[in-house]
Formats: structure tokens, sequence, C-alpha cells
């Protein structure tokens, strides 16, 4: 029976946590890029609280993280899943990223959100009561600059004003690919402003409910284990991930496409030992399901 297929396939990066190591990290993205996905992604934080440094305390900085896998690899799009770009100076942000655009040719695509970690915000001096109407304007500016570049730019919000130069010009049409990540309506409203929704560890049944009257496309990150026998999965926050055979994989992330989806980022249990391995396992075993228009069903 006819089947969606996939239109995009990415790769959570091994930017964080204790594993992180500079080859380790090149490697994934290098076995990603040979392995035929079309992304990879680097998780955003900077300076995080005690509670929460067990997980997020050793990190590389996303946007850096970036420069260096754009220079390690040829084709693979890169991208951070998600930048939060109201704890950031939203025009040095801007100014990261159309650099990023310049310097890997054009395979900058990123998702952004508001954040979720106060505490951080703290730190940093970060706006996290107005965090979400700060992302609504930094939306508006970043379509305005990217469409008036190179040379002097102008925009006038209500948040956010700016008056200045902005080049080189950009190699991708239209600037870096803006995805819009979260799992509210408030991030729907958003992803309507970049027609990409990049929701995380949604069921199937949730999407499709979540996303009813979004007509964009919809990227899911999901976390993806292998393992001999399906069962339900959990990530390490307890959301919805999928565990089992290459097959069973497959056919999940087809139900997905069922409810809507046009792609996925998987996170392929980026912090234990053997991540290429799974990335080129998958590349072999998952990605040809993905691709194919047909499939039986089960």
């Amino acid at each position: 029976m006819y089947r969606r297929h996939v239109t995009h396939i990415g790769l959570i990066l091994p930017n964080y946590g204790p594993a992180l190591e500079v080859e380790r990290l090149a490697g994934a993205a290098v076995a990603a890029e040979e392995a035929g996905f079309d992304s990879g992604w680097v998780t955003d934080h900077l300076i995080v609280p005690d509670e929460h440094a067990p997980i997020y305390g050793s990190i590389a900085e996303a946007l850096v993280s970036l420069g260096f896998l754009a220079g390690r690899t040829s084709r693979l799009q890169l991208g951070v899943s998600a930048l939060i770009v109201p704890q950031r100076n939203p025009f040095v942000a801007l100014k990261q990223l159309t650099t990023l655009d310049f310097l890997s040719g054009g395979r900058i695509v990123t998702a952004v959100a508001a954040g979720w970690m106060e505490g951080e915000f703290e730190t940093l001096g970060g706006p996290f009561a107005r965090r979400g109407r700060l992302l609504d304007e930094w939306l508006d500016l970043a379509a305005s600059v990217f469409a008036q570049m190179p040379g002097r730019v102008y925009y006038e919000g209500e948040v956010l004003s700016l008056d200045g130069w902005l080049a080189p010009a950009l190699v991708r049409p239209g600037g870096p690919e803006l995805w819009v990540a979260g799992v509210s309506r408030a991030t729907i409203r958003r992803a309507r402003k970049t027609g990409v929704w990049h929701p995380v560890a949604l069921a199937p049944d949730e999407l499709c409910k979540l996303k009813e009257g979004f007509d964009g496309r919809t990227v899911l990150r999901i976390n993806t284990y292998f393992a001999e026998e399906p069962r339900a999965g959990e990530d390490e926050r307890s959301r919805h991930a999928i565990e089992g055979p290459p097959e069973w994989i497959a056919e999940r992330l087809h139900e997905y496409l069922d409810a809507g989806c046009d792609g996925f980022v998987v996170n392929l249990d980026h912090e234990r030992d053997g991540l290429e391995d799974r990335i080129r396992r998958f590349g072999a075993e998952v990605l040809p399901l993905l691709s194919s228009q047909s499939t039986s069903s089960r």
C-alpha cells in the first residue's frame, strides 16, 4: 500500500554530557553525512544552575560547535535543537547565524525556542518573563533582515529595533532556515511565521491533535533505540520514544508520517558508546524503509 515517505532525517550530535569529546563529536557528524542523514543537530545551554549540571553542565557552546562541524563536513546541514534566543543577545545571535551561513556554504538550518530553564536565564540576565514576546519579534526581525541583506538593514519593532550594516551576503536564499521548537499552542502560532514546526517526543495521536490547522512542515525530534524486541520506550525525561528492531522503528516512524510528520531528528542514544555504529546501522537498515514510497503494512 502507498505510504508517505520521509523528506528530512536529522541526527542529534553529542555536544553535551560526560562523554563529550572533540573527535567523538566530529566523528558522529561525519558518520551521519556518510550514512545519508540530511542534518546534524547540537543542543543549546550556556551556564546552567547546579541542579542541571549532571546533564548539561558539560556542554560545548552550540553555535561555536556548528562552526567547528562545518569545517569537518561538506554536505551535512547543521543546526541547534533548539537555540534559546531570548537568553542571548538577539542581535549577536542573528549575526552569528548569518556568519555561519556564509562560512558553511549555506548549510545552516536551526530550530529556535523560548526556553524553559529559569535559573539559566537568571544567571545570564535574560528576560524569562518576556521570553515568548521577544522570540516572536526576533522571528519577524530575522525574516526582515534576511530579505534586506547584504548592506544596511532596518527594523523597527516594539521590543527590538535595528539600524545598521549586515554583510556579507547570505549563501542560502532567504537566509538560514528557521524552525520553531516546542509543544504548545504558542509554538504552533510561531511556527506559522517560519513554516516549520519542530516538536519533541510527542506520540502520533498527540502530534496530530496539536498540529490541527497548521499547514507547514513538521519535523519531530524523538529518541530512538535499537533493541531485539519491540517495547514501549521512554527517553531520559520519561517522554515518548521508539525502541525495537529496525523494521519496528521504521513502522513507528511511518505512523508519524501518517499523522502528518514530514521528517525526523533522531537521537540514537548519543551518550552511550558505539554511536557511530548505530548511526551507520540506522542509515543502512532504517533509512531505506523510510525513503520507499511503498511498504507492506503490518
